[in-house]
């Protein structure tokens, strides 16, 4: 029976200088084949070589931005409903003044205030009750009018104050219809300020 001894044993083989040169520099051209080829593309969106995107990869670095990039803030829409002021809209013909009046109201009656106005006078108003709340209706009637019509403007059934500011739509009397629904009295105090003829109480009521 033959024995091999351990010195009869293959040797390890040890590569040549060349063979490992040879080895680093493939090991190279593929790691930079990979990184040209598909790295570049899906992650920065670069292909030099066309493969990228024959492959789909470019759209992966793009998609990725579309889902990370905030959301554009949406403009402020423009003001359509609002005319430009000009001269014609800006300067009044009437001369500026301030009035209140305070008037009572006995239970179930009514009272109006008005102010002569001809179109585009305008006045800011700020009115107040005591004593309770009160229908208010804001409404104008046209000038030379005598069949009692109307242009309703604002109309509450119960309010105890109202504030603003009205421009007049057309030449004619322009004010507040107050009414007391209730059984005490009701004093309502009215101030205005601006551009119109004057603050009266109607005759007749």
């Amino acid at each position: 029976m033959t024995m091999q001894t351990a010195s009869a044993l293959p040797t390890s083989i040890k590569p040549s200088p060349s063979t490992l040169a040879k080895a680093t520099g493939g090991a190279a051209i593929a790691a930079v084949a990979i990184l040209t080829l598909f790295v570049l593309p899906a992650e920065y969106g670069i292909d030099p070589t066309g493969v990228g995107t024959a492959l789909g990869l470019n759209g992966m670095v793009a998609g990725e931005a579309a889902e990370t990039a905030p959301a554009p803030a949406s403009e402020a829409a423009a003001p359509s409903d609002i005319a430009i002021p000009t001269k014609a809209t800006i300067a009044k013909s009437a001369a500026w003044r301030q009035d209140e009046m305070t008037i009572t109201l006995a239970p179930h009656s009514v009272q109006e205030v008005k102010a002569h106005m001809v179109k585009g006078d305008s006045f800011i108003f700020q009115w107040k009750s005591t004593g309770g709340p009160v229908k208010a209706e804001m409404h104008g009637e046209k000038t030379g009018v005598t069949d009692g019509s109307f242009t309703d403007y604002w109309k509450e059934l119960e309010l105890i104050g109202g504030q603003g500011d009205f421009t007049a739509p057309f030449d004619g009397t322009h004010g507040w219809y107050f009414r007391n629904k209730g059984e005490t009295p009701i004093t309502v105090t009215v101030k205005t300020v601006g551009f119109y003829k004057d603050l009266f109480l109607p005759k007749g009521e």
